[in-house]
């Protein structure tokens, strides 16, 4: 399994080294009044796709939140509705004539 692992980590180092050669021309970005000169393209594009990475992974931790918000909910619920069913168990049945 190690074999494939590092096989896996060989190729993907060579596709990174690949796009790095391929995309080694200079940029100029301009964001929000900040100026970056003669950044390399390869640097732009990663930076741009953990930017997206770390958006996506903020929304998802806040509806995490929220998922896990609505689960104490539904916890206490059946909580109580077991102690319910506790005390209703404990009832004697009367037949009233």
């Amino acid at each position: 399994m190690t074999i494939i692992k590092i096989s896996a980590v060989i190729f993907l180092l060579l596709l990174l080294g690949l796009f790095i050669v391929y995309n080694s021309q200079t940029v100029n970005v301009s964001y929000l009044g900040i100026k970056f000169e003669n950044m390399p393209l390869w640097l732009v594009v990663f930076i741009s796709v953990f930017i997206g990475i770390f958006i996506g992974w903020l929304f998802m931790f806040i509806d995490e939140l929220g998922i896990k918000r609505k689960l104490k909910s539904a916890e206490r619920e059946i909580k109580g509705l077991k102690e319910e069913i506790a005390q209703l168990r404990q009832l004697t049945i009367t037949k009233e004539e």
